[in-house]
């Protein structure tokens, strides 16, 4: 079961100063900046996954992660050189999210597989349409579920391009390996959509729809697909952030899952969003006395003064970084923590931050990311420390998933 995932230029400056807050002289977005795989020896993934919707190439409008120059670069030099990545496969995939909401994908068949070849992607995915409804009774004769006519729709679109994608793939002599897609709105409907996959020729098909479903709506699908379908058909699942049930997805012979959901969780996560091997932790939230809604309404009213914020944030910082260092009891610290922080927020998860502060998991972990920043991890606080605390995470995850699956072959 490999772990794939999906980029949205996620890096950070490798020299970035934690104590001034400033990025290192020379930086060069994107060049100088590192993404996880560079900043680990140990892999944080086994692939990466670059969806087309994060281009800015003029095929498709969208808010994509990639500026016109460097997806025209990414174009030019190629997936692997782009992302400095040459360990494992890359995925390619049209984004489905990102055109949800129009009547077809926006994209050719023929356009896509010369894309796929000129980008050098070692897997490329059928263009696909999402279904977002779903009947979780197996045999889909739920009195209250219809199929509409635009489920049907998508259905047929999904279909009708993986047949389209395969032979277009096979008359170019595509390198890469091409993956159809499973769109559908039970578990029954998906074992046909998928059984009409490998009539196609696919060996390798990718289950979607996911992100909604709960873990055991998932694997109701997963089981019933395994069931007819060789099991030397490769299965991918995509968007599957269900991390922590992983192990119920082993036995049915996955190849293959992306998600971003452990980088994500750094900074989206208000709770659990510094992984480790027995439990998640919370950062301690110190944002900046200038960056909160909360904190310049209040200052504009004249309820607090620049200069007082200022004092408390810049007390905050330093008492994590003394008590890190052993100059000062934790409850000192935490106290700093707390009472700067309850100038832009009501409720303080003060109990979950004093059990950051006396587990402090940073001196143990064996992550690069860890060892080299220490505390500064564990600070909610901007991109360049939430981002490593995301790389941490990724890192972290992978791990256990090397050790389940370990343990799985014993």
């Amino acid at each position: 079961m490999k772990f794939i995932f999906a980029d949205s230029q996620d890096f950070v400056d490798p020299g970035y100063d934690f104590e001034k807050d400033a990025y290192s002289k020379g930086r060069i977005i994107q060049r100088t900046d590192k993404y996880p795989h560079e900043m680990f020896e140990k892999k944080p993934y086994d692939g990466m996954l670059v969806s087309r919707a994060i281009l800015a190439d003029g095929v498709y409008k969208t808010s994509g992660a990639y500026s016109i120059m460097q997806s025209q670069r990414f174009k030019r030099e190629g997936a692997s050189k782009f992302l400095r990545y040459k360990d494992g496969p890359i995925f390619g995939d049209s984004g489905a999210f990102s055109y949800v909401k129009l009547e077809k994908p926006p994209y050719d068949n023929s356009e896509m597989v010369d894309y796929y070849m000129q980008c050098g992607f070692t897997h490329a995915v059928a263009v696909d349409h999402i279904i977002f409804e779903y009947d979780n009774r197996f045999d889909g004769d739920d009195p209250n579920f219809e199929v509409s006519d635009e489920m049907q729709n998508r259905y047929d679109i999904t279909q009708s391009n993986a047949k389209e994608f395969i032979r277009i793939s096979k008359e170019k002599n595509a390198s890469f390996e091409p993956i159809g897609v499973a769109q559908a709105w039970s578990p029954k409907s998906m074992q046909e959509a998928s059984k009409n996959l490998v009539e196609m020729g696919y060996t390798y098909i990718a289950l979607g729809g996911l992100v909604p479903l709960d873990v055991d709506q998932c694997e109701e699908i997963v089981a019933a697909v395994r069931a007819v379908i060789p099991n030397e058909i490769k299965i991918h699942l995509f968007g599957f952030a269900k991390a922590k049930q992983l192990h119920r997805f082993v036995k049915y012979n996955i190849t293959s899952f992306d998600s971003t959901s452990p980088l994500i969780r750094a900074f989206k996560d208000n709770k659990y969003n510094y992984y480790s091997p027995k439990e998640h932790y919370t950062a301690l939230r110190v944002p900046s006395s200038e960056g909160t809604a909360a904190m310049k309404r209040k200052i504009s009213s004249g309820e607090l003064s620049q200069e007082t914020a200022k004092t408390m944030e810049k007390e905050s910082l330093n008492a994590i970084r003394q008590y890190d260092r052993g100059e000062i009891p934790l409850e000192e610290a935490l106290d700093k923590i707390v009472r700067y922080e309850k100038l832009f927020k009501p409720k303080i998860p003060e109990a979950r931050y004093r059990e950051t502060l006396m587990d402090q998991y940073w001196k143990t972990c064996q992550c690069e990311i860890c060892k080299d920043v220490g505390i500064e991890v564990a600070i909610f606080r901007n991109s360049n420390r939430n981002r490593r605390r995301g790389f941490h995470n990724l890192w972290q995850f992978m791990r256990e998933l090397e050790e389940l699956l370990e343990g799985q072959t014993k």
